[in-house]
């Protein structure tokens, strides 16, 4: 039996703590907000299979997403794209009863929670992380899971030479405001769930969601929008589309969204990231519960093969080892195609779409967070076909060919990840993974 921290009410720390406090261990999560605030109050897409994932009672609050996305382009004349709903049909879930129904199976499991009690750090013994420092008050323990989220005081507070942390780059973020306003009529628009992209797509996109009662409007840019320009994107959304009100219903709020790829180092002795916090989330959704969910389960079946309790990085491996060949190299080939959205235009996506370029078999793949397709052979060759099909447009030829070329480099990166743990092996590793990721990044 040991004593663990998890720092954050997030998701995939409180699905560890569930599944830690069942095997015996004693279990606390330190929380900076109230309990009343946790959770946001928006609605999420869900992968319902994940609680049998987790082995974990499901809830029961559940609705079917609407999957029919259409791309609309900025010129009239060009024509929006629709992209099927995938097979494997997603849930929507409210993160707010979510977060809120996890805890109350993590207290019925034996957790403690302490709430309005913000994480500030990590506590070092040379190499170790000994525990967090909440306020001024030191909190030991022989485990820390770090739950914080994208800004982790915990993960931030850490010394470089333990490889975890990273810097965040200006598009490894998306600053986003969440909305629900009221339905103005009864009619459905011809397209339910709609994407724009920004006039600049290095600027970001919005999105607007018909439901049957009322509209859900997402607006996310690489940088912090003044809530002049937000209001102004509003005005825009609810001007080309009559069914979207302007009575706001709920939340109304800001946060910041990971949409890169995931930390390349999880672990170091005495620690685990999880969740936003290693940026676990589908890099071109934002959305990272399943994920998380998953990485839950995973970290506490590694730990439960511990049973010296040593939670050092070999015995850790496990972890790190499975989230990447399940979900990480995943999420890191979505990750690749998000980092074309800094490097276009509008203007440059409507021509793509003229010309043939973007297909919705392609889109629909990417959205159903799958793109192994893309990066077979069959898929490689089939954007070389399209530079030639791009013709004297030199602009999109660029961006097809880096395409081609971050793949293969990519792949020459994924067969290098160890298949056991030695620590220079995983250094020099980690160390090929965030410059690879860089070099393919805009920089300005």
């Amino acid at each position: 039996m040991a004593t663990i921290t998890v720092a954050g009410c997030g998701h995939g720390g409180v699905v560890a703590a569930i599944k830690l406090a069942e095997a015996g261990h004693i279990v606390s999560v330190y929380e900076k907000l109230p309990r009343n605030e946790i959770g946001l109050s928006q609605c999420d897409a869900f992968d319902y299979d994940t609680f049998s994932y987790a082995e974990l009672p499901a809830a029961p609050y559940f609705k079917r997403g609407k999957n029919m996305i259409t791309l609309i382009p900025k010129s009239d004349s060009t024509d929006p794209l629709t992209i099927p709903a995938p097979e494997n049909d997603s849930y929507i879930v409210d993160r707010k009863e979510l977060i809120n129904y996890l805890v109350e199976l993590a207290e019925n499991a034996g957790v403690k929670f302490f709430f309005e009690s913000e994480v500030t750090g990590a506590i070092m013994l040379g190499s170790r992380v000994a525990g967090i420092t909440v306020g001024g008050e030191k909190i030991y323990s022989d485990l820390v899971i770090d739950s914080c989220g994208v800004n982790s005081p915990v993960r931030n507070s850490l010394p470089d030479f333990v490889g975890v942390n990273r810097g965040i780059d200006k598009y490894d973020i998306l600053y986003s405001y969440r909305a629900y306003f009221n339905k103005t009529q009864s009619d459905e628009p011809r397209y339910p769930y709609q994407i724009y992209l920004h006039d600049d797509g290095t600027v970001g996109f919005c999105w607007l969601i018909t439901e049957f009662d009322k509209t859900d409007a997402l607006i996310c840019r690489f940088y912090k929008p003044e809530d002049s320009e937000i209001l102004e994107t509003l005005r825009k959304l609810q001007e080309k589309n009559p069914q979207m009100g302007t009575e706001l219903l709920c939340a109304g709020t800001k946060n910041i969204i990971p949409v890169c790829q995931p930390l390349g180092k999880l672990i170091c002795d005495g620690y685990a990231a999880i969740g936003d916090c290693a940026f676990m989330t589908v890099p071109v959704k934002g959305s990272g519960i399943t994920y998380s969910f998953k990485a839950g389960k995973m970290l506490a079946d590694c730990i439960a093969e511990d049973e010296n309790c040593r939670f050092d990085t070999e015995s850790l491996w496990g972890y790190q080892y499975r989230f990447f060949k399940e979900i990480g190299f995943g999420a890191c080939r979505l990750a690749i195609l998000k980092n074309l959205l800094p490097f276009l235009k509008a203007e440059q996506v409507d021509e793509l779409l003229k010309e043939g370029l973007i297909k919705s078999e392609e889109l629909n793949s990417i959205m159903s967070d799958k793109a192994e397709a893309i990066f077979s052979a069959k898929g490689v060759a089939a954007i070389r076909s399209k530079i030639k099909i791009a013709g004297n447009n030199d602009t999109i030829k660029e961006i097809l060919s880096n395409i081609v070329l971050w793949i293969g480099k990519f792949l020459v990166t994924e067969a290098a990840f160890p298949s056991k743990y030695d620590r220079e092996d995983l250094m020099r590793w980690v160390k090929r993974y965030n410059e690879f990721f860089a070099s393919i990044k805009r920089t300005d």
